[in-house]
């Protein structure tokens, strides 16, 4: 009989921790196939650099070897000299196809050493800078990658030096789920526990973000800790779960401010428990039993914020000094990336109030896990009116991060990811949904052993199938949507803002394709991002890679590469051009929608009748309040505007806009800049030479309209047009 027991006990305890298991063993498993995000760089520049600083007390790394450079002492695969710089741009003369990647070539000179040293311990970024310059997001997600790198990477070695800084963000996910695992089991049972885990673990954009983001699924994995180890602290009448509260708080708020909005959860739900507690002690001597038992707990509650706030400040050093000054900065920081509401965003607003946040979720959400929340969220207001605190905890989780990037006059960009802390109060309420189903179903047939069975078999069935839209669009599951808005084909056809970003984790996928592909020495160079978006320790070492390459219409064969999604940039000239003109050698790309191209900028690969310019000349000028209107007198596919001008007795071009038209009346202006085209245009531009390049855009007319109002632009302007020849 014991034995049964024992056996029973031991499979509930696998079927509770299988999902999250699976969830840590698949995370790790895939951590190569991700890339990183395009933030991630500085926070691991910064992490190492506290890091360092922690355990060491250096503030710089002149304790440290060199990190390695290939120099004339290279491996096999050069045949000539080399030499790649730590900051990753190769200048390699010669070599052949066995070119290894960056990494592993530096793994190879570091193969004798005790202890390796990271890509981003940068010399020119110790923490003798940061305690000076640092603002902005805390640091302790990078110090957290730092401690998984310094022990799999440079340590032990079982781990390349990118994925070690992500392990850090895996492993907090695991945390997470592993806790909505156990707590629903507490609460409701093993079906719900296998339900909320598969949820969380299998949510597009908490998996796939729990790879390369530093900080949002980090921040929802402490955020919910801390909500959960107070809960049991406080109902449990257990200090050692509320003073592991304090250290997750600690943690949460060291890698963002959202930490700030936890009292709108907390106060409200402790204040529901308090008065229903005393409510149901019906006599005056009880009621004061209650409070005499609690006393402890109230008051070691009382100073979790403090002890959150020694954890917090421990573990960043900028706040060592001048303290209340910096903390004002950061608080200036949030306030400038969290109060008004982006232009994008004026189609979303109803009275003041941003709808965006919810239809986002409400399209990037897998539509079983939808419906399992609807139906816990409703099972969970019901039960709110009937007492349960718990319930009113979960929709509080849920409801005040949404709530407060909708309030009026707050911002969000970039989808939801900022609030990411949604996620497992979302997974909550899917088990308490799928209980509740299951109660519904046996309530309403006769044969409640089997619709039981039925109605367990289905949930599992519909969340097994978001698992298969997960594996089918590896590794881009943060740009999902579903089927609600037609995917994400849909959602770049109602122009939902960010459809498509990645947050430059695609930008690997693009890697690879070069490593196999590019011939030897290739150049490439990004077409709006900068260099920093890129891994470089996954590129193979031979490609010469600086954005200084672009050659325009010189074509001169480097590669281009970029994200091809809803943003910005997409409009500036060095884009337009590889759009307009090249046909792409690679695309990335999920059902159909490029995420990221990559161009060959030669003559093999322009589209037909873009190879070739020739020069027009204006039929007319007109001067219209200090700025040019020119009239080519004839509809071409413009390529360029090259003006030369005075240079005395006028004021040098410091900005203004170029804008297009083919009938002088209804005006495009072009998105760059007068003087801050992506990438400069060329060197001829100087004092008395003004250029300005076009996508072969169609127009009869040019209108420069510079910012001064002596501008030496309108001074003796000679004027020469180029256009696509013959006209196309």
């Amino acid at each position: 009989m014991k034995l049964s027991k024992f056996i029973i006990k031991v499979s509930k305890i696998w079927m509770i921790l299988l999902v999250p298991i699976i969830f840590l063993v698949v995370g790790i498993a895939t951590l190569g196939d991700y890339g990183f995000n395009w933030d991630e760089p500085i926070h691991f520049m910064r992490g190492q650099a506290y890091f360092h600083f922690l355990t060491t007390g250096n503030e710089d790394y002149s304790d440290l070897e060199a990190y390695p450079r290939l120099s004339t002492d290279c491996p096999k695969w050069i045949k000539r000299n080399c030499y790649l710089s730590p900051s990753g741009i190769a200048d390699i003369l010669e070599s052949d196809d066995s070119a290894p990647v960056y990494q592993e070539a530096i793994d190879e000179l570091q193969k004798d050493k005790k202890t390796r040293r990271s890509f981003f311990q940068f010399d020119t970024y110790p923490y003798s800078d940061f305690k000076k310059l640092d603002e902005g997001h805390p640091p302790v997600g990078g110090i957290l990658a730092a401690l998984t790198n310094d022990v799999f990477y440079q340590r032990l070695g079982i781990m390349g030096d990118l994925e070690s800084h992500h392990l850090a963000e895996v492993l907090s996910a695991f945390l997470i789920v592993l806790a909505v695992a156990l707590l629903v089991y507490k609460k409701f049972g093993i079906f719900a526990s296998v339900v909320a885990s598969f949820v969380i673990s299998s949510y597009p954009l908490f998996f796939s973000e729990s790879h390369f983001n530093i900080k949002d699924p980090m921040l929802a994995s402490f955020y919910g800790l801390t909500i959960i180890f107070l809960y049991l602290g406080i109902t449990k009448r257990k200090v050692l779960y509320i003073l592991s509260s304090s250290l997750f708080l600690g943690l949460a708020t060291g890698v963002k401010f959202n930490t700030l909005f936890l009292p709108l959860i907390i106060g409200p739900w402790f204040l529901f428990y308090f008065v229903k507690e005393l409510i149901s002690r019906k006599t005056k001597n009880s009621k004061f039993i209650y409070l005499r038992k609690n006393t402890l707990i109230w008051m070691v509650t009382l100073f979790v914020p403090l002890l959150a706030f020694g954890v917090f400040f421990s573990l960043w050093p900028f706040l060592w000094e001048n303290t209340w000054s910096n903390i004002d900065k950061i608080f200036g920081f949030y306030k400038q990336i969290g109060v008004g509401t982006p232009g994008e965003m004026a189609s979303y607003l109803k009275n003041g109030w941003n709808t965006y946040p919810v239809v986002w979720i409400i399209y990037t959400t897998p539509i079983p896990v939808l419906v399992l929340t609807f139906f816990g969220f409703i099972k969970s207001t019901i039960k709110v009116f009937r007492g349960d605190d718990f319930s009113f905890l979960v929709l509080l989780w849920i409801i005040i991060p949404i709530l407060r990037v909708s309030w009026p006059n707050t911002t969000i960009y970039g989808g939801v990811r900022q609030i990411m802390e949604y996620v497992p109060p979302m997974a909550i309420l899917s088990g308490i949904g799928a209980l509740w189903l299951i109660q519904l179903t046996r309530k309403f047939f006769r044969k409640k052993v089997f619709a039981e069975i039925l109605i367990k078999t289905l949930i599992l069935l519909s969340l097994f199938f978001v698992v298969f839209e997960m594996v089918r669009i590896h590794p881009n599951q943060n740009v999902y949507f579903n089927q609600l808005i037609g995917g994400i084909r849909g959602a770049r056809e109602r122009n939902i803002p960010y459809w498509g970003n990645t947050y430059g984790n695609v930008y690997l996928q693009g890697v690879e394709w070069l490593n196999e592909n590019a011939e030897p020495n290739a150049k490439l160079g990004l077409a709006i991002a900068t260099m920093g978006n890129v891994p470089r320790q996954k590129l193979r070492a031979d490609i010469k890679f600086f954005n200084g390459h672009w050659s325009g219409t010189n074509r001169e064969g480097e590669y281009e590469m970029e994200m091809d999604f809803e943003w910005f940039p997409r409009k500036w000239y060095s884009f337009q051009y590889m759009e307009t003109y090249l046909e792409p050698v690679y695309v990335a790309q999920v059902d159909g929608v490029p995420l990221l191209k990559i161009w060959k900028n030669d003559l093999e690969h322009t589209k037909k009748g873009y190879e070739k310019e020739k020069v027009f000349y204006a039929k007319n000028v007109n001067y219209l309040e200090n700025s040019l209107q020119i009239d080519i007198g004839e509809e071409i596919f413009v390529t360029s505007l090259k003006v030369e001008h005075s240079a005395f007795g006028c004021d040098p071009i410091s900005g203004g806009h170029v804008a297009t038209s083919l009938d002088g009346v209804v005006w495009d202006y072009e998105a760059d800049p007068m003087v801050a085209q992506v990438p400069p245009v060329s060197p001829i531009f100087d004092e008395d030479t003004f250029i300005f390049l076009f996508p072969a855009r169609k127009a009869r007319y040019i209108t420069v309209e510079p910012r001064s109002e002596n501008s030496c632009l309108v001074k003796s302007p000679q004027i020469e047009i180029k256009g696509l020849d013959p006209l196309k």
